[in-house]
């Protein structure tokens, strides 16, 4: 490029140059180049929250989370004995990551509020390094990441508070008879009634003798802890713990004919040999001879009901309080036994 023509293209470069600060009013800075631009970190996706938004815990819409929205029953929400279990806020009050006292729920949660069992109720600066948990009996079991399933899939009642109830009435209460009522320290009567251990008791069915979740008689000996095999003895080792679905395909790993949760209630192994139910079926799978079983108690209850209580009893496992009497009300005739 000669000398000349060097000047012409200065010259107009000037120009546009006094043009632009003639429109612009004031020099503008050139916008920056997606080169030059600060990288915007990307917002991680929450781990597992597909399976989480598809599992019961998720399920805002269900029972366990709507039981309290009427307001003129349960005008102050969920209330602090079942806040713990069917809220996240209340499980945080429990383990006190709010500040407060913790092994207890300070305050009833509004209705509005209970959202699910959520993330945050699994995931926060008190179950990072929870180990232990504390059963209806008072027993304490120390575990891994399955205390936060424990601490609500243990039930309510235990023998410790079956005792405490039929103790109300004496030393030598009758065990076969009903009981004649007492009085509370309000004057008011108190009678023997049903103690409902209340919705899936799997951790205290799991750890069986050892957290005393079923009745026990003094004297004899009930079954531990159903260690099964290594690796699938836990309550996560079982379940996946955001989906909360069994874990079918490695059931299948051992178990033949396994697909499917149903195919589940066939399986039985080559130590359960005697016919538990004695319906004469010593091949059918664990469930139906448990099913068997749970059939012939119920029978032996209502011919105990009918025959040494005094009156008919029936059970509904749909209408609480599940035990019902001939009038279709709370059965009335309960005895110690």
């Amino acid at each position: 490029m000669n000398f000349k023509k060097m000047l012409v293209l200065i010259g107009v470069l000037v120009l546009v140059g006094a043009v632009l600060a003639a429109c612009g009013g004031k020099a503008t800075e050139a916008p920056a180049t997606a080169a030059t631009e600060a990288p915007v970190a990307p917002i991680p996706d929450t781990p597992y929250l597909a399976d989480w938004q598809g599992s019961a815990h998720a399920n805002v819409t269900d029972e366990p989370f709507r039981h309290w929205d009427d307001a003129a029953e349960n005008p102050d929400g969920v209330p602090t004995t079942c806040a713990k279990c069917h809220t996240s806020t209340g499980y945080q009050d429990y383990l006190g990551v709010d500040g407060s006292e913790a092994n207890k729920v300070d305050a009833a949660v509004p209705a509005a509020d209970a959202q699910g069992i959520q993330c945050v109720a699994c995931h926060d600066a008190g179950t990072i390094s929870k180990t232990t948990v504390m059963f209806p009996s008072g027993v304490e079991i120390t575990a891994g990441d399955d205390v936060r399933c424990m601490e609500c899939h243990q039930g309510r009642e235990s023998k410790v508070s079956i005792d405490k109830a039929i103790a109300l009435f004496g030393e030598n209460v009758d065990p076969d008879k009903v009981p004649v009522p007492v009085k509370d320290d309000a004057g008011k009567d108190v009678t023997l009634g049903f103690k409902n251990v209340h919705y899936y008791a799997a951790a205290a069915t799991l750890y069986g003798g050892m957290t005393h979740g079923g009745y026990e008689y003094d004297g004899l000996t009930y079954d531990a802890k159903n260690t099964h095999v290594d690796g699938y003895n836990t309550c996560t080792g079982c379940h996946n713990p955001h989906t909360l679905e069994v874990k079918v395909d490695q059931c299948a790993e051992c178990h033949e004919n396994v697909a499917t949760v149903e195919d589940l209630k066939n399986v039985r192994m080559v130590s359960s040999s005697p016919d538990y139910d004695g319906d004469g079926d010593a091949e059918e799978g664990m469930y139906y001879e448990i099913q068997g079983l749970q059939e012939k108690l119920l029978a032996e209850i209502q011919s105990y009901a009918t025959k040494t209580a005094g009156a008919d009893i029936s059970y509904d496992a749909e209408t609480y309080p599940y035990f019902m009497g001939a009038d279709g009300k709370a059965y009335p005739n309960w005895t110690p036994r």
